[in-house]
């Protein structure tokens, strides 16, 4: 196999760390690009041993142009994408993950960069009612992230067909596994529940525990993003990273729990209440409508998968009871 070069922006975060180590064990020379704003050191560090080369830096700086030198392939998976953090600093959003999105793609344009992979979101179907959604429903997002994921793909798409530079573009799903940051003031539902079973604390969950989503490994996810690297069908498209299964909240709670062998039972609240750590969204005379978070709480998400296994050959492979169980074990192994 020829040693490529390849940059991953937000190196330092989950899936981008964990795509590095598989990259970098393939033996490929694997550049690690963050800023350290949500990314962490100790994701750089698999098995007790570092891997890559780290470089901490802005996607928004011309600092990336000379990083991007003979460079085959760009994972540009850097951004803000906790939702809050998004809707409370609509222009910090704005700047890093659009205009940080135009700057990547500039720099992999002018550096002759042979493609890129870009990470999106299912969030984008946030207001689809027709299920599986597929990448070629329309689309209306209205929240700050998923308004900002959508423009950047509107960018990949500008790229692609005005200059050729090759681009593929992923709708990540709900992703977990190991290495999941559980840090962050507003983390996923997993890593929410992994800490709270770390911590023995009982977790507060909201609304009924009903609503369901669709949930994808981290391994399952990075064979996909291999594959867009590799395969010839994949410039110009769209593909849902997704396992085509919706579960719920209380299913996800239970698998885990039973692989944390836990006990603990969790608590519920109004789903009115999930964005509480974000006051100021809630402030002056237009707040944000509480409708709007109840309904974002209760989404539903299950993605089509049928155009990505027949255009590249994929389908997710592990199942929820085998990746919790991974994902305890690896969580346990660490501790807080």
């Amino acid at each position: 196999m020829t040693k490529r070069r390849i940059v991953i922006t937000g190196g330092a975060g989950f899936i981008g760390s964990q795509l590095g180590h598989k990259l970098h064990q393939e033996g490929n020379e694997v550049v690690l690009v963050d800023d350290m704003s949500f990314g962490y050191d100790d994701n750089l560090v698999i098995d007790g041993a570092r891997f890559g080369t780290f470089i901490k830096a802005d996607i928004r700086k011309q600092e990336i142009f000379e990083i991007f030198k003979d460079t085959d392939t760009v994972f540009h998976f850097a951004g803000i994408s906790a939702l809050p953090v998004c809707q409370e600093n609509p222009y910090y959003a704005i700047d890093v993950n659009v205009a940080g999105t135009a700057n990547v793609l500039e720099a992999a344009r002018i550096n002759n960069v042979r493609r890129v992979v870009f990470a999106s979101t299912s969030a984008i179907y946030e207001n689809n009612t027709d299920f599986p959604t597929r990448e070629s429903d329309a689309v209306s997002p209205y929240l700050v992230y998923s308004t900002s994921k959508w423009q950047s793909e509107q960018l990949c798409k500008s790229y692609y067909k005005t200059y050729g530079l090759e681009v593929a573009i992923i709708r990540f799903f709900n992703v977990y596994g190991p290495h999941q940051d559980f840090k962050r003031l507003s983390p996923p539902l997993t890593s929410y529940l992994i800490k709270c079973f770390l911590k023995g604390e009982q977790p507060v969950l909201h609304s009924s525990g009903t609503q369901k989503r669709d949930y994808v490994f981290v391994d399952d996810l990075n064979r996909l993003n291999v594959l867009c690297m590799n395969h010839p069908n994949a410039p110009g498209n769209i593909f849902n990273a997704a396992s085509g299964k919706s579960y719920s909240v209380i299913e996800i709670y239970d698998t885990l729990a039973l692989a944390f062998k836990t006990d603990i039972k969790a608590s519920f609240r109004p789903a009115s209440k999930f964005w509480d750590k974000y006051p100021k969204l809630f402030e002056g005379s237009k707040p944000f409508p509480t409708s709007l978070l109840e309904k974002e709480v209760n989404k539903f998400s299950l993605g089509d998968t049928s155009h990505t296994e027949k255009t590249i050959g994929w389908k997710a492979e592990i199942d929820l009871k085998e990746g919790m169980e991974q994902t305890a074990a690896y969580a346990m192994k660490l501790g807080l």
